[in-house]
């Protein structure tokens, strides 16, 4: 390719460094900045803990943006020159100004089958839904959430013990394996856009944090499709002999373990959890 493809890249954590890293590491893209979240979580010693796109622009040493609001940094933006401006799990709106600036598009790379799941938590809903199947979907970004074109679909099976950080894990690989192909294909024109069915779109709103909470009146089906979905954050919980536990992973099978919860129909046995207050417990299949 004679010429470089100018790209600035937005988003948080692990998901979004991992596709990143491949865009900065390929020969044929100039990564201009970074943008991500600004550093807010703090340790259990009040260290301020560093966002994963944050750790990728010093080891590259790329500029690195980390506003409160992206609106916050539209003059900066607006005075370089760049195709791309490409965000994947960034976790802020991108006011339509921004997204006016790239000479060719902006894009998200969203982490469902589009028009399944719009929102902040497509790989939590797939796994409560039960879904069999999920993947990555890379869109043109437009004012209204996750609705623009769909321009490249990538699929990969959700397997009977996936948790939501097995799904992260796999999807952020698939996307650094084909974010570069796709985003040339695009710059020399060879794609092809395929608008969204309204119809058929599902939501995926943000998950709360009580919405994680288990209750025995629940099949052994209902709660582990929620320990699954909320393994990463914000955990599934139960109160358990008037203590909260937190539980990670669970199986039908019978196991030798500690703990096994009776459901409504039947025992679900605990692999990894944690009371609260206590250290995280782990038992080998």
């Amino acid at each position: 390719m004679n010429k470089k493809i100018r790209v600035i890249l937005a988003g948080t954590g692990k998901f979004s460094a991992e596709i990143f890293e491949a865009i900065i590491k390929d020969s044929d893209f100039e990564v201009l900045s970074l943008i991500s979240q600004p550093n807010r979580k703090m340790d259990r010693n009040k260290n301020i803990l560093t966002t994963e796109v944050f750790n990728l622009a010093q080891k590259y040493n790329i500029e690195i943006f980390q506003p409160l609001k992206i609106s916050e940094i539209y003059d900066e933006l607006a005075k370089k020159e760049f195709d791309f401006f490409i965000t994947a799990s960034f976790g802020q709106f991108i006011p339509s100004s921004i997204l006016k600036l790239p000479k060719i598009l902006p894009l998200n790379v969203h982490g469902s089958l589009l028009e399944k799941y719009r929102g902040a938590a497509p790989i939590q809903y797939a796994l409560l839904n039960n879904d069999i199947k999920t993947g990555l979907t890379l869109i043109e970004m437009t004012s209204k959430m996750d609705a623009g074109d769909m321009l490249f679909k990538t699929e990969i099976n959700i397997n009977e013990n996936d948790t939501a950080l097995e799904i992260f894990d796999r999807l952020a690989k698939t996307g650094a394996d084909n974010i570069c192909k796709w985003i040339k294909q695009i710059f020399v024109g060879d794609f092809v856009r395929i608008k969204q069915d309204e119809s058929k779109v599902m939501l995926a709103p943000k998950i709360l944090n009580d919405e994680a909470e288990l209750f025995f009146s629940l099949t052994k089906k209902e709660a582990l499709s929620k320990i699954r979905a909320f393994n990463d954050q914000p955990g599934a919980f139960i109160l358990y002999n008037e203590k909260r536990l937190k539980i990670f992973r669970a199986t039908n099978m019978k196991i030798s373990t500690p703990i096994s919860l009776n459901f409504a129909d039947g025992k679900l046995y605990l692999i990894e959890y944690q009371f609260e207050g206590k250290k995280r417990v782990k038992h080998e299949i």
